[in-house]
């Protein structure tokens, strides 16, 4: 299952996909290049396994940008607002309740609902299994969403403390 961390960390790192996917052509090509002509018979098999491996897991994270994608826009307005700053902006809890024009703990209620709502899209389309794995074998995706779980639940009793 798609929890409330996991669709954090998803709107965290949708604007890296594009730039990680570049990467890993750009890595390809220069694998290719740099290796194919000095290879022999072993070695070349060993070329054309990474770059299989690196293709495969390129094809992975736009698999992840398109689910992404379309259960964000199966969401509400308010939620895709929420979302689309959170995907696109470095922003302070402090920022959103002056866009909104809310009080802190009544834009922290709708930034939850907004990632619930998301996880819960998540978790209806057909593809959550699929996602799940790509998430799993992603160890920089592993380590936001772990990043996001502690911060979110050191905020958590810190706010509802007060």
């Amino acid at each position: 299952m798609i929890d409330i961390y996991d669709a954090e960390a998803l709107v965290k790192i949708y604007r890296m996909l594009e730039k990680r996917c570049e990467a890993l052509d750009r890595f390809i090509e220069n694998h290719a290049y740099y290796f194919s002509n000095s290879c022999d018979e072993l070695g070349s098999l060993d070329v054309c396994n990474n770059i299989i491996d690196l293709m495969a897991r390129k094809n992975q994270l736009i698999n992840l940008n398109m689910i992404l994608k379309k259960a964000i826009s199966t969401l509400s307005d308010n939620d895709k607002k929420i979302l689309y700053i959170k995907m696109n902006y470095t922003i302070s809890m402090s920022e959103i309740c002056g866009i909104f024009s809310l009080k802190e703990r009544t834009a922290f209620r709708r930034i939850e609902r907004a990632f619930q709502n998301l996880a819960d899209a998540l978790n209806a389309s057909k593809y959550v299994s699929k996602l799940e794995k790509i998430i799993d074998s992603e160890d920089w995706i592993v380590k936001i969403r772990n990043e996001v779980k502690n911060r979110r639940q050191s905020y958590k009793s810190n706010v509802l403390a007060t």
